[in-house]
């Protein structure tokens, strides 16, 4: 039988095994935040921790617990309580203490998997500190459903309403299939679209479901949003085009590419230059 890759369920004799045959781990993370009436507050770290999973079992490297909350602080809906949000300098902190474990055990290439786009800015600071620090390959690896919208838009019935975006096609589709007893897509009455922000002027266009991002003249501008300033309910695209078989494609396409791409890392030399864990208060 083959060795089970969550080190979590493991003892430390599994996970030196498996540190002879794997100098990488994966991290999987995401967020709770509320996704609409219809899908559960976690489903961001489902998926991120799904695609982890089933790529760690065709790749052969060890996975790490799962990180449950993220950076969500544009989701704290007033009247849709559940979201539960760690500050940037908390989260930081965190997710640079896990990577510190990892390259002292002996890892050398630690891949944080999140299914939680807002994470990226805060694992994009964590992955540098640990390179510079230790000399680990840190990376941050996107498996949320935005970021692939792309590589799935011949599947998709709606491929320019938002499909990746929050609670939309794509996630309500990865909720039937990895957590299906969970969601509630009967409670989706419409598809939900970005409105315009009353407070910016006409030229200032909202077409994403991102809290940072708008368009000025056609170009991207960044600026910190909340959700309900854009968004009337916690949704954004058409929920109402989810289906199990959607998500099996959609997810089958995006653990082949993540698989391709550990295999490729693993002939990437690294070297650590300090491993020590340097807080222990």
């Amino acid at each position: 039988m083959a060795r089970d890759v969550r080190i979590f369920n493991l003892t430390w004799m599994e996970v030196k095994e498996w540190l002879k045959e794997a100098d990488i781990i994966l991290v999987p993370m995401g967020s709770c935040e509320q996704h609409g009436p219809h899908l559960p507050c976690g489903i961001d770290t489902f998926c991120g921790e799904y695609v982890a999973l089933k790529a760690a079992e065709k790749t052969r490297v060890p996975v790490a617990p799962s990180v449950n909350y993220g950076y969500s602080p544009f989701h704290m809906r007033p009247n849709e309580p559940g979201t539960l949000t760690i500050s940037s300098q908390t989260f930081f902190q965190f997710l640079y203490d896990i990577g510190r474990s990892c390259v002292f055990h002996g890892f050398k290439k630690i891949v944080y998997v999140t299914g939680h786009t807002a994470n990226s800015p805060v694992v994009d600071r964590v992955t540098r500190a640990l390179h510079y620090h230790t000399g680990a390959l840190a990376i941050n690896y996107a498996a949320d459903t935005e970021v692939f919208a792309n590589l799935c838009r011949d599947l998709l019935e709606a491929p320019d309403e938002l499909p990746g975006w929050h609670g939309g096609e794509i996630e309500a589709s990865a909720g039937l299939l990895i957590t299906p007893e969970l969601c509630h897509l009967e409670r989706v009455k419409q598809k939900h679209l970005p409105k315009h922000i009353n407070w910016m002027p006409p030229k200032f266009k909202k077409d994403s479901g991102s809290g940072f991002e708008i368009k000025y003249e056609g170009f991207p501008v960044r600026l910190p949003l909340e959700q309900q300033e854009y968004s009337e309910v916690g949704i954004m695209g058409n929920a109402l085009l989810g289906s199990r078989e959607k998500g099996e494609k959609i997810y089958s396409r995006m653990i082949e590419l993540f698989s391709r791409f550990i295999e490729d890392l693993k002939g990437i030399p690294v070297t650590i230059k300090e491993r020590d864990f340097p807080d222990r208060y």
